[in-house]
């Protein structure tokens, strides 16, 4: 028996969707790479899909603009946010100064015995991302990369962290996805394996600056040297 699609299931019990159910599928696109920067989100489209009232919606809709996910632009709508050079800059300069911080919060913890299976799933969550890629399933890898980074995260026991990790994850998706060069690889799997190795034998100078290194061959794959567009003369191109 085929697996239903999350809108037959959806449909087979009769229910409309929460705010909640329509924001996790939107954020999950958005990590996925299914939804493009720039892609319309119509209320109305949006409200038919899940059977529910356009307001219910907007309120999703407006949480996803708070967390830049989705930008508002009056009398034309609501679209998936396409981030500038600056934008995508800055989200990535953030992931710079957090996240070694978490791998050495996590290494702490380990070390106290605060985090006896850290390790384990960490692992466990790479060994997915890497059969993902095996067998070609590309959302699921792209999702299980970002997730990986939430996760770490999540096991250094700070939901601060956690929040603003699970905030940055898809702001970088959509940083990937407007300036990726052609021949990049945003996130490289082996370079989690490594990580984890170097928090495992407690090598906490290392499980930095691989963290560090890591992150720089993100931004390396992005085409964030782009120039600018020059200023048009509005003189000159309406009456020269």
């Amino acid at each position: 028996m085929p697996i239903p699609t999350p809108r037959q299931a959806l449909k087979a019990t009769g229910k409309s969707a929460s705010k909640a159910d329509i924001y996790q599928r939107i954020y999950d696109a958005i990590v996925e790479h299914r939804l493009m920067p720039g892609t319309k989100l119509s209320e109305e489209r949006v409200a038919e899909l899940f059977s529910v009232s356009r307001t219910q919606v907007r309120g999703v809709l407006q949480r996803l603009a708070v967390e830049q996910l989705v930008t508002l632009i009056p009398n034309r709508g609501a679209f998936v946010t396409t981030p500038s050079v600056d934008e995508a800059h800055d989200v990535l300069e953030v992931r710079r100064t957090l996240e070694p911080a978490i791998v050495r919060r996590l290494m702490d913890r380990i070390a106290a015995g605060k985090a006896p299976q850290a390790v384990k799933q960490l692992r466990a969550l790479v060994k997915r991302e890497q059969q993902a890629h095996a067998n070609g399933d590309r959302r699921s890898a792209v999702r299980l990369s970002g997730e990986f980074h939430v996760v770490l995260a999540e096991l250094s026991g700070s939901s601060l962290l956690t929040r603003m990790m699970r905030e940055l994850t898809p702001l970088t998706c959509l940083a990937i996805l407007t300036f990726e060069a052609p021949t990049g690889a945003a996130c490289p799997n082996d370079e989690h394996t490594l990580l984890i190795d170097a928090i495992e034998a407690g090598r906490g100078d290392e499980a930095v600056a691989l963290m560090a290194e890591h992150l720089h061959h993100i931004e390396k794959s992005l085409n964030l040297h782009q120039e600018e567009e020059p200023e048009i003369d509005l003189a000159e191109a309406l009456l020269g």
